[in-house]
């Protein structure tokens, strides 16, 4: 279940001690970000959890400052070696490798805590019974199987979606006539463009309702 949390109760919240995780009795307790952006180590909800999830949330908050360097100079070696040196792409693919092996070694938890605009928290995958608990304790938290709506209108979405995909196609095609050798980056952009106006459209129907 969800755990619905009105903004204005958040700072005041009444915590069962319990994981929220598993629902096991003497939990850990770890600041879990809040935000979609993996190098941003704050804003943070602390929350009660299993001994390995707390484990892998710190592992993964120290990793965080450096998530942003690799996601940047991976790519960027990779796409230097077709314009200079080849062994600059080794290097690149070396330490998306390497980095990919470090992450390998962090679980994420399966709870996906975030806020919404109005500054609702919302903490997924809680236990019915511990979800119950936090409702028991404050009137106001609801706990709930309905998925979270979109942050945009429908209309938003479709607009975004054919723009994008109008974009992907002139992209494409002013590439294909221009008669130069243009940049490895901007063949990349519009196959990007198009996965993006596909993300877009898929995004104009509502969430699927959880699983009871």
């Amino acid at each position: 279940m969800d755990i619905v949390v009105p903004a204005a109760q958040v700072a005041s919240l009444r915590m069962p001690a319990r994981a929220v995780t598993d629902g096991t009795p003497d939990p850990v307790w770890a600041d879990v970000p809040t935000s979609m952006w993996r190098f941003r180590r704050k804003p943070a909800q602390r929350l009660p959890l299993d001994a390995h999830t707390a484990h892998a949330v710190r592992r993964t908050a120290r990793l965080a400052p450096w998530s942003l360097t690799v996601s940047l100079a991976a790519p960027a070696l990779f796409a230097a070696g077709f314009f200079t040196r080849p062994e600059l792409s080794f290097a690149g693919a070396l330490l998306t490798l390497l980095w990919t092996l470090v992450e390998s070694r962090t679980t994420a938890p399966d709870q996906l805590v975030s806020h919404n605009r109005a500054g609702d928290l919302r903490i997924t995958g809680v236990p019915p019974e511990v979800a119950e608990e936090w409702a028991t304790l404050n009137p106001g938290v609801t706990a709930t199987n309905e998925p979270p709506a979109r942050p945009h209108s429908k209309r938003f979405y479709a607009t975004w979606s054919i723009g994008l995909l109008a974009a992907s196609f002139m992209l494409a095609l002013i590439l294909a006539n221009d008669g130069r050798e243009d940049f490895l980056v901007l063949w990349m952009a519009a196959p990007a463009l198009f996965i993006a106006a596909i993300v877009m459209a898929y995004k104009i129907e509502p969430p699927a309702p959880a699983e009871p």
